[in-house]
């Protein structure tokens, strides 16, 4: 008699852990289904954000060097000051001042060629010593450092060549920015109901957003340059700011 008491509590036992089992089952996997539809119950658009801008500053490193090989090194630095005084006048004539340009350090190093023998095999040959130095032009007027580019042809005539081009920036980047992306979400959720339209449904509640790359462009075209996380073209001073975002709405 005993045992089949046992075992009847056993079996109760058994049924209620069983069917309490079966209850918190059903309840997440509920849970589970009203996230899955809460989730499928949204849109994602993408927002854009364009405005035309100009740079306001101009930065022009020139690399100096000697155009030939000299016998020594101190030799090779007067090669060099020759060049200076020839670069510095012609900036002068520019309408620039003297101290507007900012000397870097001097350096010089061994030259060499790669020359082929007899046989055919090329070897690396000492021709002499050369001699470097950086100059550097910053300034907010950009039409006079427009001006200087494009009259840098002249220094060609008086054996000196510079390869490098200014840089035309722009200062307040953040601001641009930030006025893009709000900008460009107000467009998301233009588009956001656009959709919501076709569909018969409306745009509910922001549930993620995020930015892409910011773009700096040429007004004329595209850029590869990636210096700002995107691209900065600073090879023009007419430009295209854009910010593009994706948003995520729930729909109701």
């Amino acid at each position: 008699m005993e045992n089949k008491t046992i075992t009847s509590k056993s079996l109760w036992i058994f049924a209620f852990i069983l069917s309490l089992g079966f209850v918190i089952s059903a309840a997440v996997i509920g849970y589970a289904l009203k996230q899955s539809n809460r989730s499928q119950n949204s849109i994602s658009v993408k927002g854009l954000s364009e405005k035309p801008i100009k740079a306001d500053s101009a930065r022009w490193e020139i690399n100096v060097q000697t155009p030939t090989a000299s016998n020594s090194i101190p030799e090779a630095y007067q090669l060099l000051d020759q060049n200076l005084k020839t670069l510095q006048a012609f900036f002068v004539e520019q309408g620039f001042k003297a101290t507007d340009l900012q000397q870097g350090n001097k350096s010089s190093q061994a030259y060499y060629e790669e020359v082929q023998d007899e046989e055919g095999k090329t070897r690396r040959e000492f021709r002499g010593y050369i001699a470097m130095q950086s100059i550097v032009i910053s300034s907010r007027d950009i039409q006079k450092i427009e001006k200087a580019a494009k009259n840098a042809y002249l220094l060609d005539e008086k054996g000196l060549s510079i390869e490098q081009k200014p840089e035309y920036l722009v200062s307040n980047l953040e601001e641009i920015k930030m006025s893009l992306i709000a900008n460009a979400t107000q467009n998301a959720h233009s588009r956001a109901n656009e959709f919501a339209k076709v569909g018969g449904v409306k745009v509910g509640t922001m549930r993620s957003a995020s930015q892409g790359a910011f773009y700096i462009l040429p007004e004329s075209g595209s850029d590869d340059d990636s210096d700002y996380g995107g691209a900065y073209d600073k090879a023009t001073i007419n430009k295209i700011a854009r910010v593009v975002v994706t948003i995520n709405y729930a729909i109701d």
